[in-house]
């Protein structure tokens, strides 16, 4: 190559890096530049889920956002989420379609478990669970912590949707 090319060639890609001013998306996540550091926030799912919400216990709940919230911003990742606040609407969502995810909070894995019995898809079940509960974190490697955040609830979605191959 010859080395005007080389050096229009480092130009452009200098250059573009440069003009780089908003989010970027790539790979799944956002970039922003932050001075001269780059800070990078998960926030586009690579591989969307249908997701189901059930309970209204406080630990399904984290202490910094409410379900409402909770439910916009995986619906911002990319996630279909759908809402059960009662036994009776969970075994009508649960009859209408396959989930591939089910969110229950620690006090209602008893009644989910009561209605997954009785379809033919098996969702993978992630409870939430209070951060003291030694017994249940034994029994569910792949849970939430009540006030763990946002970010740690995508990734432990993202990470049971690829252990599940989808």
């Amino acid at each position: 190559m010859h080395i005007a090319t080389r050096i229009t060639l480092i130009a452009l890609l200098l250059g573009s890096t440069t003009l780089v001013t908003g989010p970027v998306e790539a790979c799944g996540e956002v970039m922003y530049r932050m001075g001269s550091a780059l800070r990078y926030q998960a926030f586009i799912s690579r591989h969307p889920a249908q997701i189901l919400l059930y309970g209204e216990s406080a630990e399904a709940q984290a202490k910094t956002m409410d379900r409402d919230a909770f439910r916009q911003r995986l619906e911002a990742a990319g996630h279909r989420t759908y809402v059960a606040k009662n036994a009776e609407e969970l075994a009508q969502l649960i009859a209408e379609r396959p989930y591939d995810i089910v969110i229950v909070g620690a006090n209602d894995l008893d009644v989910v478990r009561g209605a997954l019995n009785s379809v033919q898809h098996s969702p993978s079940l992630i409870p939430v669970l209070k951060r003291d509960d030694d017994s249940l974190h034994k029994q569910y490697p792949v849970a939430l912590v009540a006030d763990s955040g946002l970010q740690r609830a995508l990734k432990t979605i993202e990470r049971t949707m690829q252990a599940r191959g989808t």
